[in-house]
């Protein structure tokens, strides 16, 4: 009973000294069946102040009364709800400034506006600010404070309501999660179609069963990297994963040399980079050093002013032929590193084998 009591007697003590513009706000809105309540009438204050004490009281909405004519602002006056919000007892809640119910996740920049809106004496202020109750758990409270003047303008009390906002505000991060999560989605289904698209279109054989194995060699690539991108969680992926997955792991060693530097490549560029990738190798298997017993490539890559190079150079082929016209395989890495990815791409033959210069922006993590 001693927490009620200590309410009671600090109510008893507050009330009087409530102004009727306290009344006028805690009363705003309401209606009146059949005859005028006395309470409404303004000879009969003391029974309008005791219908405004009892709608405080019984209200579900949680609310508290501080005086900023005492040090430290201390709550005078706090309603059942509140206690109820909180998880504090009445002789808990008494006397202590509002900032007992912040914590270590409060975020200091909601601090300093509603400390700079009560210094600066703003008539209201309305803030959504995470609290904490007495079992420690969070909850993000809507807060809305409005001053209670006298009738020569003093400041008297702050008027304070609260409202549990938690669940809204997580049903909304949700849903734009979701929507962002979408929009995703779909970006990611038009590259995939993108490139798709670019395989079906820039294919050629001479028969149905050779488009048909062109294209699912091509498809295969892009599930390769696709299964790499889930690995990593649609994350960036290392440049050099990339590299294993589409050309390393797929012949000796000393046949194929990788090297650069440690790279992260953006989840955006890593499906059309694999692809060229593949198109390069499938080009030395069929055209370039790979068809050569001691033919070799090496692959290096760096970053030069934000640009993504990467030189393919391929050695000990003897059967290269100068560059009159690239091959589908080449049409479809330039389609890609031009189109698709907004980059550069430069092929020249040389003396002992082909070799392909490559710049991608904005590639890199």
């Amino acid at each position: 009973m001693l927490p009620r009591a200590i309410l009671i007697v600090q109510v008893l003590r507050s009330v009087e000294r409530l102004t009727d513009k306290l009344m006028t706000i805690l009363l705003n809105g309401a209606s009146f069946c059949g005859d005028q309540s006395a309470a409404a009438a303004d000879e009969d204050l003391p029974d309008r102040r005791e219908l405004g004490l009892v709608a405080v009281e019984r209200s579900r909405m949680p609310m508290v009364v501080t005086d900023p004519r005492q040090p430290n602002n201390p709550i005078i006056l706090a309603n059942q709800a509140f206690i109820d919000l909180t998880g504090y007892t009445a002789s808990e809640i008494i006397g202590q400034n509002c900032r007992f119910l912040q914590g270590r996740d409060t975020l200091a920049s909601d601090v300093e506006k509603l400390s700079a809106g009560l210094s600066h004496g703003e008539d209201e202020l309305e803030i959504e600010i995470l609290n904490y109750r007495k079992d420690g758990t969070a909850f993000i409270n809507a807060l809305i404070i409005s001053a209670v003047r006298s009738d020569q303008g003093e400041l008297l009390y702050y008027f304070a309501s609260q409202v549990d906002v938690t669940a809204e505000r997580r049903a909304q991060e949700l849903e734009a999660s979701e929507r962002r999560l979408l929009m995703e989605v779909d970006h990611r289904t038009m590259n995939a179609l993108a490139l798709i698209q670019s395989i079906v279109a820039l294919s050629r054989a001479e028969n149905v069963q050779g488009l048909s194995r062109s294209i699912n060699q091509r498809i295969g690539s892009l599930a390769c990297t696709h299964n790499l991108l889930a690995e990593r969680k649609w994350r960036s992926v290392k440049l050099s994963e990339l590299v294993e997955t589409q050309l390393r792991g797929k012949f000796e060693a000393d046949r194929i040399v990788a090297e650069g530097d440690a790279l992260q490549l953006l989840p955006k560029v890593v499906q059309p980079l694999g692809l060229v990738l593949h198109e390069l190798l499938s080009n030395a298997q069929v055209h370039g050093a790979l068809t050569e017993e001691k033919g070799t490539i090496r692959l290096s890559w760096s970053i030069d002013h934000g640009m993504l190079i990467l030189s393919w150079r391929e050695t000990d082929s003897v059967t290269v032929q100068p560059l009159l016209k690239e091959g589908f395989g080449l049409q479809i890495v330039r389609t890609v590193v031009e189109q698709q990815l907004g980059g550069h791409l430069v092929i020249d033959r040389y003396d002992r084998g082909l070799q392909a210069t490559i710049a991608i922006p904005d590639a890199i993590v």
